[in-house]
């Protein structure tokens, strides 16, 4: 009987040394591949479009350039995405580039909330200092149980 509870004993302290080894594992310093491509599982997001228009806009600065982007973006994971809560900026020549919504072509950003399984066609306009460079896209959430960060180059000539 004493053998018995002596055994219990150790499998439940055994156990619960696991459980908190496990739980001890700080995501911010765990640089494996595989962690990282599971923390990206939230979204997919893939370029379809772009629009390159030279006229005036009027936004913090005076802009001739711009590019409307048009992504397709699809919710992967099994909670819901709102789409509102990702963090997102360009960079042309390493110099951050203003964005901005269009409402008479529907052009409104990241905005909505996506299902699992869901998929949503959004557009970006983004301020250009030259048609011919590439624009670096990040893209950033830190908010929910997915975290994740993403940069893309996006060819525009």
């Amino acid at each position: 009987m004493n053998i018995k509870r002596l055994g219990l004993f150790l499998l439940i302290i055994l156990l619960v040394s696991l459980n908190n080894s496990i739980y001890a594992l700080d995501e911010k310093d765990y640089n494996d591949t595989n962690y990282l491509k599971n923390s990206t599982e939230q979204i997919n997001i893939s370029l379809k479009d772009i629009e390159l228009e030279q006229k005036n806009v009027e936004i913090s600065d005076d802009y001739d350039k711009f590019a409307i982007l048009t992504f397709n973006v699809i919710n992967t994971s099994l909670e819901p995405l709102e789409l509102s809560q990702i963090k997102y900026q360009f960079y042309q020549d390493n110099k951050l580039q203003d964005t901005f919504i269009n409402k008479n072509q529907n052009i409104y950003g990241f905005l909505g909330k996506l299902n699992s399984g869901e998929s949503k066609i959004i557009k970006i306009c983004v301020s250009l200092d030259n048609m011919k460079e590439p624009i670096v896209l990040l893209i950033n959430n830190d908010v929910g149980i997915y975290k994740y960060h993403i940069k893309q180059t996006i060819n525009i000539s």
